[in-house]
C-alpha cells in the first residue's frame, strides 16, 4: 500500500475528438435530500465567528492593559494639570479681588478730585474777598475816635397812674 501511494498515476486528458458529455444529475427525493445539506459549512461558519469573536476579546484585552498603562504613565501629567488648573482659579480670583478694589479706589480718587476741585474754587473766591478787604482796609485810618459811652444807665422814675378803665365795677 505504501508503494501505490508512492506511485504516482498517470493522468488522464479528454480526448480531442469525442466531445465531452456532462454527467447526468439525479435529484434525490424525500430524506435522501436532507441528508445531503451542507452541514459542514455550518459548522466551519460557525467556528469562523467564534474565532473571530476570541480575536476581538484578545484585542480588546490588550487594548485595555495598554489603555492602564498610559493612564498610569500619564498620571503625573495629570495631577499637574489639576494642580495648574487650581492655581490658575485662585489667581483669577486674586484678580477679580483686585479688579474690584481697583475699581473702588478710582471711584474714591474721583470723588477726592471733585472734592478738591471745590475747595480750590471756593478758595479762589476767598482770596478775592481778601483782596477787596485789603483793598477797603488801605483808606481806614489807623486810629478811630469812637464815643464815649456811659456804663451806668440812667434811673428813670414810675410815673404814677390813677386810672380805671370803667370794665370793673369799682
Amino acid at each position: 500500500m505504501a508503494e501505490a501511494l508512492r506511485r504516482p498515476r498517470p493522468i488522464e486528458l479528454p480526448r480531442i475528438d469525442s466531445p465531452a458529455r456532462p454527467a447526468p444529475t439525479v435529484k434525490p427525493a424525500g430524506r435522501a435530500a436532507e441528508a445531503r445539506r451542507p452541514v459542514h459549512l455550518a459548522v466551519v461558519v460557525g467556528l469562523s465567528a467564534a474565532a473571530y469573536a476570541a480575536a476581538l476579546a484578545g484585542v480588546t484585552a490588550l487594548q485595555g492593559a495598554a489603555d492602564r498603562e498610559l493612564a498610569a504613565a500619564n498620571a503625573p501629567a495629570a495631577d499637574a494639570l489639576a494642580l495648574l488648573t487650581d492655581e490658575h482659579d485662585r489667581l483669577e480670583a486674586r484678580l477679580a479681588g483686585a479688579g474690584s478694589t481697583y475699581g473702588l479706589t478710582a471711584a474714591a480718587y474721583s470723588d477726592i478730585t471733585d472734592q478738591l476741585a471745590r475747595l480750590e474754587d471756593r478758595l479762589g473766591k476767598l482770596a478775592a474777598e481778601v483782596k477787596k478787604v485789603e483793598g477797603s482796609a488801605a483808606w481806614v485810618p489807623p486810629a478811630v475816635r469812637m464815643p464815649s459811652v456811659s456804663r451806668s444807665a440812667p434811673q428813670v422814675s414810675r410815673p404814677a397812674s390813677n386810672g380805671s378803665t370803667g370794665a370793673s365795677s369799682h
